[in-house]
């Protein structure tokens, strides 16, 4: 069981284009999701009893939603598909994320190469807020 004092307790999300630019709005985001994508490769030498392993690491993948509370995940979505339009390329973006935890510890990450997809859009009721998701895949994870 997880001890007092060691669970994240504040989590921080910026967004900015591949060249460093804030998003002008930034997306409302009530919940985060993050995954290695690794394959391994195994092997059986003939002669030996143990097979060989080797994790290799091939980016990052996750999800960010959240309400629509000023069109950021719109925005979003309009520059990707503005840009894949005008230049045949996909649009990059950087993430940065900061935990701080209730120890005092902070653990800040740079996800670069960063692609979205999947986006959706839904709402339960008329009076209801937007709620948004997006999908997110990055080339790599750096420690900062």
């Amino acid at each position: 069981m997880a001890q007092a004092g060691l669970l994240g307790k504040k989590l921080v999300i910026a967004i900015t284009d591949s060249d460093g630019n804030v998003l002008q709005k930034a997306p409302e985001i009530l919940k985060w999701s993050e995954e290695e994508i690794s394959s391994d490769e195994k092997k059986y030498p003939i002669g030996e009893e143990e097979e060989h392993r080797e994790v290799i690491n091939q980016g990052w993948k996750g999800s960010i939603s959240g309400q629509d509370t000023n069109g950021a995940y719109d925005d979003i979505v309009d520059a990707k598909i503005k840009y894949q339009e005008e230049t045949g390329d996909t649009l990059q973006f950087v993430i940065f994320t900061t935990r701080t935890y209730r120890d005092g510890t902070v653990k800040k990450y740079k996800f670069t190469g960063v692609t979205f997809d999947g986006y959706k859009a839904d709402v339960d009721g008329n009076n209801k807020p937007v709620n948004n998701s997006i999908n997110w895949q990055a080339k790599k994870r750096v420690p900062i």
